[in-house]
């Protein structure tokens, strides 16, 4: 596996980088933007680009149907937006939600979208009747982000509540909620096989739950600030995060530690996304700018992900001895260790203050592609 290496640097949007979706193919992303735009960057020419500007306020989230066809974006403005990502595109407004809209996603075959919102709830719409379906209610703060898991049978939710919470799409209940006793939840992130969900938290921690068991099974407090995004690789071994001390971080969730931090931001890490086939992600900031970044990661299947229910005790015990043997702070949680708690420093796990940070520095900024590209503009 060779380091990250950045592509591009890219600037277009006048205020903070709020998300970042690519199209299936991986040859155009979307950004959004607190300047109440998103830009869609066509990879394959010279940097051009397209703004959209129907919103009246901040643009907090942004998702492309599976099919490519379509871009979908939540508001401040109380509104989603569906959109053709073309000069002549056609675009409708969703309306349902009472307040700040904070995040938008399609289920995997791109029919339906849920939001979540400040007004304390998830929704549920049917894109091709542009209507709304059905609320998803429990929370008692702010919704800052929902996700339909990769069967659409599950919603992960969570909030300024300080809970996650795991909804069924079919009967609108709610069966389980996982409560943090310090930190309020940024964003989640489904893991591509389902079987576990990630946690990005405003105390500088990132948590993996497994939803089978319904139990913390990793850990991390590697960061210096809140942390704000999350995505897992299509492989399943690795996470991508960014937070508010202005790194990107990666997690080798096979070793259980972090083995890339990526500098170069000059702000808070707002965004971070993954291509859906691995082999690029982006990186938003505080700054106003975006990095494309290409991987370098081997291909490992999901199927070596990290134990679940399902496990066998041997599997445990090999995974746990290989992590021994090749990193010496590294710590799989069994179930058993995880006590709900107010004080989470039991958990001596991916802990930067106990152990040295011995990942691998890359800095765009000593790259000749930090080279700074401003968008140039697809006009009529």
């Amino acid at each position: 596996m060779s380091d990250p290496v950045l592509i591009r640097h890219l600037k277009g949007h006048r205020g903070k980088v709020t998300g970042i979706a690519f199209h299936p193919e991986g040859n155009r992303f979307v950004t959004s933007s607190v300047d109440s735009t998103a830009i869609v960057w066509n990879m394959n020419e010279q940097i051009r680009c397209m703004r959209f500007a129907a919103h009246t306020d901040v643009i907090n989230d942004v998702a492309w149907s599976p099919d490519g066809r379509i871009v979908a974006s939540a508001s401040k403005d109380r509104t989603i937006k569906i959109w053709v990502p073309s000069l002549m595109g056609n675009c409708d407004e969703f309306r349902a939600h009472t307040s700040n809209i904070r995040s938008v996603d399609f289920d995997s075959k791109g029919k339906k979208l849920i939001t979540a919102s400040d007004d304390k709830t998830v929704k549920l719409w049917r894109v091709s009747r542009k209507h709304f379906v059905s609320s998803f209610t429990g929370h008692t703060n702010w919704v800052r982000c929902a996700r339909f898991s990769p069967d659409n049978k599950l919603i992960a939710s969570c909030g300024d509540d300080k809970t996650l919470k795991l909804f069924d799409p079919a009967s609108g209940n709610c069966i389980h909620t996982f409560v943090d006793q310090k930190g309020a939840g940024n964003k989640v992130a489904w893991h591509p096989d389902g079987s576990l969900v990630a946690i990005a938290l405003d105390n500088a921690r990132v948590k993996i739950f497994d939803i089978k068991i319904r139990k913390l099974i990793q850990y991390y407090r590697i960061f210096d600030g809140p942390v704000n995004s999350l995505d897992f690789h299509s492989s399943g071994t690795y996470l991508i995060t960014g937070s508010d001390d202005g790194a990107v971080k990666i997690i080798d969730l096979l070793e259980g530690r972090h083995i890339y931090t990526l500098t170069g931001h000059t702000g808070p890490v707002t965004a971070v996304k993954f291509a859906k086939d691995g082999h690029t992600f982006a990186t938003g900031s505080d700054d106003r700018h975006i990095m494309l970044w290409r991987a370098n990661f081997t291909g490992e299947s999901s199927d070596n992900s990290l134990y679940t229910s399902e496990s066998s005790d041997v599997q445990q015990e090999q995974t746990q001895k290989h992590c021994r043997q090749s990193v010496p702070y590294c710590k799989k949680l069994s179930y058993d260790d995880y006590r709900e708690t107010d004080d989470d420093d039991e958990l001596q796990f991916g802990n930067k203050e106990n152990y040295p940070d011995t990942s691998v520095l890359v800095d765009a900024r000593k790259t000749e592609n930090f080279q700074l590209t401003d968008a140039v503009e697809v006009c009529e």
